[in-house]
C-alpha cells in the first residue's frame, strides 16, 4: 500500500470534474448520478454540510473516492460523516480493488473519533454487496430502512403497463375521459421555481421532509439537460409533477420529487403523470425506471401505489460504523436512524 496516496478535499472544486466521474461512472462497478460532480457541486453549494471528498491515487493516477459530508448531530454538539441528503455515497474503485478499499476506509477512519462519532456508508447500486463482508470486518452494520421501486423499461410499453393492477388501469381511463394530459415542460429557471412551491406545499400537506428551493435550481445549473420535469395537466393547469433526473451510464431514469394537486386527486393526474415518465424513459431507451426512496412496509401507502404500478421493491442498503454507546444514542437525538441498540446497550441507557 506504499504507493498509495489518500487526500481529503472540503470542495468539489478541487476535485477534477472528468476524472472522478471517470472513476464513479466508467472505472468502478459500483457508482451512479448521485456519486457525480454535478450532484456533489449542486449539494455542496445549497446544503450546510461539510465536503469530505477522499481520493485515492497510485502513482499520481485517481484509482478511488468516496464522497460524504460532515453534518452536526443537533443539539448534542457531535458529528457525524454520511452521504449527499438526498443522495449516496459508495465506495468507488477504479482497479486493486483490496487495498484501494481498505485505503478509502482507513481514510474514513481518520476523520472519525472525538466528537465526529461514526459513518455511514450508503451506496448507490447493489454492486456494492461484493464489498459487504470487507465493510463488516471493519465494523460496519448493515441496515435496511427504505426501498427503491424499480420498473424493466427494456420493453414494450404493452408490458410494462399490462404489470400495473387492474385499479391503476383503470384509473388511467378515466384520467383520459377526464382530459388529463401528460407532457414534459422545458426546466427553465421559471418552471423549476414553480415546481419548487408545488412541491413545497405537497410536503407540507403530507408532513412529509422536501427539498429547498436552492437545491433543485442548483441542479438545474450543474445537472443541465440531464433533468426532466414530467406533467399532467387537466384544463391547461398543471395537476401532478414530478422532478426526475436522468443517470445516463446506469441507463436508469429517476423519478426523485413529487408535486400533486389534491384536488385532482379523483382525476387521476398522480397515475397520468407516472404514465408520462415511463412511457418517456422508453421512448428515449432507458433500461430502468427508479421511483425513489419508499418506507418499506406493506401497508404504507406510497408502497402500495408504487407495488400497483408494476415496480419491483429492491432495498436500499445502509453501512453503518458508530464506535461508542454515546455516538449511537446521539445519533438517533441527532435526527437519524439507526437499528435497535442490542439489550446490553438499552440497559445503560436506562439506569
Amino acid at each position: 500500500m506504499s504507493d498509495l496516496t489518500v487526500t481529503v478535499h472540503d470542495t468539489v472544486a478541487e476535485l477534477k470534474p472528468a476524472e472522478w466521474n471517470a472513476v464513479v461512472s466508467q472505472q468502478s462497478r459500483t457508482g451512479c448520478l448521485f456519486e457525480r460532480h454535478e450532484w456533489l457541486a449542486a449539494y455542496e453549494s445549497a446544503s450546510d454540510a461539510t465536503p469530505r471528498y477522499l481520493q485515492v491515487r497510485r502513482d499520481g493516477t485517481l484509482v478511488g473516492v468516496h464522497p460524504t459530508f460532515e453534518r452536526s448531530l443537533s443539539p448534542v454538539g457531535l458529528r457525524f460523516l454520511g452521504p449527499a441528503r438526498p443522495g449516496t455515497n459508495g465506495a468507488m474503485i477504479a482497479t486493486a480493488e483490496d487495498e484501494v478499499l481498505d485505503a478509502l476506509l482507513d481514510g474514513v477512519a481518520d476523520l472519525t473519533g472525538g466528537r465526529t462519532v461514526g459513518h455511514l456508508l450508503k451506496p448507490g447500486t447493489g454492486a456494492s454487496l461484493r464489498y459487504a463482508q470487507r465493510l463488516r470486518q471493519r465494523g460496519y452494520v448493515p441496515t435496511v430502512r427504505d426501498c427503491q421501486f424499480r420498473v424493466d423499461l427494456d420493453r414494450p410499453w404493452e408490458g410494462v403497463v399490462g404489470d400495473f393492477s387492474g385499479k391503476k388501469r383503470r384509473n388511467l381511463r378515466k384520467a383520459d375521459e377526464a382530459g388529463v394530459e401528460g407532457t414534459t415542460a422545458h426546466v427553465t429557471p421559471d418552471a423549476v421555481d414553480a415546481f419548487a412551491d408545488r412541491h413545497g406545499e405537497h410536503m407540507r400537506r403530507i408532513d412529509g421532509t422536501g427539498v429547498s428551493r436552492a437545491f433543485l435550481q442548483a441542479l438545474r445549473t450543474h445537472l443541465g439537460d440531464r433533468i426532466v420535469l414530467f406533467q399532467s395537466t387537466l384544463d391547461g393547469a398543471v395537476a401532478g409533477e414530478i422532478f426526475a433526473v436522468c443517470d445516463r451510464e446506469r441507463s436508469t431514469l429517476q423519478l426523485l420529487f413529487p408535486a400533486y394537486d389534491p384536488d385532482r386527486f379523483e382525476q387521476f393526474a398522480t397515475e397520468a403523470v407516472y404514465r408520462t415518465a415511463l412511457r418517456w424513459g422508453i421512448d428515449n431507451g432507458y433500461r430502468n425506471c427508479d421511483f425513489g426512496e419508499t418506507t418499506p412496509h406493506f401497508a404504507d401507502g406510497t408502497f402500495v401505489f408504487k407495488t400497483e404500478l408494476g415496480a419491483d421493491p429492491l432495498p436500499t442498503v445502509r453501512w453503518e460504523r458508530i464506535g461508542s454507546l454515546v455516538g449511537r444514542v446521539a445519533y438517533q437525538i441527532g435526527g437519524s436512524r439507526l437499528p435497535d441498540l442490542p439489550a446490553r446497550a438499552r440497559r445503560a441507557l436506562a439506569r
